[in-house]
């Protein structure tokens, strides 16, 4: 883990106590939480307008795809697929008849 210095605004300084008094944390951890959201409603907002896969999103955030579909959804963000993109996919995975 790295350490860095932040310069925080006075209402961001007192977000982080907020968080770190409503959960029983320190603040230190209460930032690392509101950093990670942050960057989980940022990936969000990337694959919502197409900008990454799921497959990128769920790698960056250092969880599953599934996982990353869960913090989508409690965000309120569908998959960006299509239902005739589905369908051709499900076609590439049709078996090949091979006569031998």
């Amino acid at each position: 883990m790295k350490t860095r210095t932040l310069r925080l605004p006075d209402d961001l300084a007192e977000a982080v106590r907020d968080v770190g008094t409503a959960e029983r944390i320190e603040e230190s951890t209460a930032m690392r939480k509101l950093l990670r959201m942050g960057y989980e409603l940022f990936l969000s907002e990337q694959y919502r307008a197409g900008r990454v896969s799921l497959r990128s999103a769920a790698r960056r955030m250092g969880t599953s795809m599934s996982e990353a579909m869960d913090v989508f959804r409690r965000l309120g963000i569908s998959g960006n697929v299509s239902a005739s993109d589905t369908l051709q996919s499900m076609q590439t995975l049709q078996p090949v008849d091979r006569k031998t």
